[in-house]
């Protein structure tokens, strides 16, 4: 008997010890690959290393349990967002070819509770965002493509939504950041956007999400205030006023404008933020 449970410790030992050894052997891996697209000088060689980041990000997402997945390996050239109530895991980043042309990557872990059953949605950048799309609901199907850097967890009528907001490289002239709303419904369907940003309090068609377009040399400011429930940002405007409209030659005015979350989880704008101390750019 003492036999038999000495082997069985033995087998424990082992499986443990693979199992270790495999998430390590993943680690490197990943590290490898998101450092090789992001960094390597020769786009085919860039474009590999994408490809074979995804493919292996896919194998390790069959997991059982993909939330248990190490990432810590890839926090330094991928974007990974845990909500605060660790139902949301946004996982994103982007490869840029050599004409500056920006694919977006996304795959978003839900879980309705720790320890309960885990979805996984692969987002796929269809979409060109259009004014008529900040008044839609999409799908993983159609997704406004960004690289998310900041997740903020609120709730709207008890239900769990988490607002994210990214930034998109549109083209060598112009970037976009966004707002965007990610929540995943009784069905277990994930949405993309959400009716919750209004232009003022006396708004009655509120935005699925907001887009800023502005010049490629310029620095916006998009950043959440979790303290303060706001989410502040840099008023926008011509550079002279023969460009009105031309969004590619839009820049920071140095006036900052901001939504704040309100009851009933609605986000309503302001303008002229006067009594916040804003300490560096985003």
């Amino acid at each position: 008997m003492k036999k038999q449970l000495l082997f069985l410790s033995f087998l424990i030992f082992c499986a443990s010890n693979t199992k270790v050894y495999a998430q390590d052997s993943n680690s490197v891996l990943l590290k490898k690959y998101s450092d090789s697209l992001r960094f390597n000088r020769i786009d085919s060689i860039r474009s590999k290393y994408n490809d074979s980041f995804k493919n292996l990000l896919k194998d390790l997402m069959l997991d059982e349990h993909p939330f248990s997945v190490s990432l810590d390996s890839i926090t330094k050239t991928v974007s990974v967002l845990n909500s605060d109530d660790e139902h949301m895991r946004v996982i994103s980043w982007v490869y840029i070819n050599d004409k500056e042309e920006y694919e977006n990557n996304c795959v978003v872990l839900f879980r309705k509770k720790r320890g309960g059953d885990e979805q996984v949605f692969w987002l796929k950048d269809h979409m060109e965002p259009k004014s008529d799309s900040l008044y839609e609901d999409y799908n993983e199907e159609f997704w406004p493509g960004a690289l998310y850097y900041q997740l903020y967890h609120f709730t709207k009528k008890g239900k769990d939504y988490y607002c994210v907001l990214g930034l998109n490289g549109k083209n060598s002239f112009c970037n976009r950041k966004l707002i965007d709303v990610l929540w995943v419904d009784k069905t277990g369907e994930l949405h993309i956007g959400a009716p919750v940003f209004y232009s003022s309090e006396r708004d009655y068609t509120p935005q699925y999400r907001v887009f800023f377009d502005y010049a490629d040399q310029s620095s916006m400011l998009l950043r959440f205030e979790p303290s303060e429930k706001i989410i502040t940002y840099s008023n926008l405007v011509p550079s002279n006023p023969e460009k009105t409209g031309k969004r590619e030659y839009y820049i920071p005015d140095g006036r900052i404008d901001f939504y704040e979350l309100k009851k009933k989880g609605k986000w309503i704008r302001h303008e002229g933020l006067q009594e916040f101390d804003l300490p560096g750019n985003i």
